[in-house]
């Protein structure tokens, strides 16, 4: 419970780029195509409605169509070039697409603006560590750290939301992740086993 806590403390402080990739409201949401109609409704009318963006480009994350999510979050890059969470999160989509180069670029650039950001750092050091910089992966996980991230409950926080979504080899990856930090939870072995056995 306690590293429960601390992990929706850092969520927080991350702030409106960490509310775009809580789904939630989406994954509740009865009518995905409708929401996205509206969206573009509205965007039709006001093209650089920046929380209109931030949204259609969360729901197209959500629904799997990462390119879609990309080419929105590009845009907002270039209409908020200082917003450190736009910046953030769009690197975080070029991790999700192994596009390991321009997640490292974007990230360090969310950095530049805002260099107290603990979970940023963590998505960071898992696309140094992706692109086989181990050096520059430690680095960044040592700086998360530092700034009081907590690497289990993120490792477990992202498995939930990839589970959620359906993205099952994820969030067997990020499970496992967890596994490795902490080898004690029995239940995370059983919750690994039975994600194995759904993949075969």
């Amino acid at each position: 419970m306690e590293r429960r806590r601390c992990n929706k403390e850092i969520l927080q402080r991350w702030g409106a780029m960490l509310r775009t990739i809580i789904f939630s409201e989406i994954a509740n949401s009865p009518n995905l195509e409708d929401k996205i109609r509206n969206l573009n409704e509205i965007l039709q009318k006001e093209p650089e409605n920046i929380k209109a963006l931030e949204e259609l480009g969360a729901i197209y994350y959500y629904q799997k169509k990462d390119d879609v999510a990309i080419e929105i979050y590009e845009k907002l890059s270039k209409l908020e070039p200082e917003n450190s969470n736009i910046r953030g999160f769009l690197g975080y989509l070029y991790y999700e697409t192994d596009q390991f180069d321009k997640a490292i670029e974007n990230l360090n650039t969310s950095l530049d603006l805002s260099p107290d950001s603990a979970f940023v750092y963590f998505v960071l050091g898992n696309a140094y560590s992706r692109a086989g910089k181990i050096k520059d992966a430690v680095d960044s996980y040592d700086f998360a750290i530092f700034l009081d991230l907590d690497m289990y409950a993120a490792h477990l926080d992202f498995a939930q939301k990839y589970e959620d979504m359906g993205r099952f080899k994820r969030a067997l990856n990020e499970y496992n992740a967890a596994y490795s930090i902490d080898m004690r939870d029995k239940k995370l072995k059983e919750k690994i086993e039975q994600l194995e056995a759904k993949l075969k």
